[in-house]
């Protein structure tokens, strides 16, 4: 006999066709098939716009760029040692060159001292004398009277000697000064001169004159002083 049909079920919707199929539930105590290969996801693979070669050359991109970046450090690197080594040695050596010198302590002993002979504080030499230099105004006159012989109202004759004082400080004994002086009060005015040596005058021994009366009185002044 024939078995009876069976009602047709009705097609899935499109969104379960596209579904795989399920398996069956495996019964227990069966083993399990071995591991089949899982299709890869159609829609990567199948995927417009999405292409492999573009994704390697953006890593060979990267790849590329961080050798660069990498051979730039370490030239850099080796740039910046061999400067500072370069600096390094010439600090080293003005650090060697003004490096002071220390020595060793240890017991120091005294320079030997030697006394200098003392001196005799040089002497001054003596203070040349100041001389002056003669004036006739630093010469003092007086007349000596001698002898003296009278004639009444006619007048007298007179024997007289000239006195010299000198009023200043002192005279150059090695200069010789002529002096003039003149006489007052005899009949005629008389002139004449003596010489003066340092301290010493020379003077005649005598001198006359005549006088017009008994009662008059010679006096002498110096009128000039001149350097031989």
């Amino acid at each position: 006999m024939s078995e009876p049909s069976q009602p047709m079920p009705p097609d899935p919707p499109d969104d379960q066709a596209a579904m795989p199929p399920q398996s069956a539930p495996t019964p227990p105590g069966t083993p399990a098939p071995p591991f089949a290969a899982q299709p890869q996801n159609p829609t990567v693979a199948d995927s417009p716009g999405a292409t492999m070669p573009a994704k390697r050359s953006h890593a060979r991109a990267w790849i590329v760029g961080g050798i660069a970046l990498v051979i730039a450090l370490c030239c850099g690197g080796a740039g910046i040692a061999a400067l500072s080594n370069g600096d390094a040695e010439p600090a080293a050596d003005a650090a060697s060159s003004t490096t002071p010198s220390v020595t060793p302590a240890g017991p120091t002993s005294a320079a030997p001292t030697t006394s200098a002979p003392t001196t005799a504080p040089a002497s001054t030499a003596p203070a040349l004398p100041l001389y002056d230099t003669p004036t006739k105004n630093d010469f003092r006159l007086k007349v000596k009277i001698l002898r003296k012989q009278c004639f009444g109202s006619a007048g007298c004759n007179v024997t007289y000697r000239i006195d010299v004082t000198y009023t200043g400080s002192g005279l150059d004994p090695s200069k010789t000064y002529e002096v003039t002086y003149q006489v007052k009060g005899a009949e005629d005015p008389i002139i004449n001169t003596f010489e003066v040596t340092g301290d010493s005058a020379s003077v005649q021994e005598e001198e006359m004159a005549s006088t017009k009366r008994s009662g008059d009185k010679l006096t002498a002044a110096v009128t000039d002083v001149a350097e031989f």
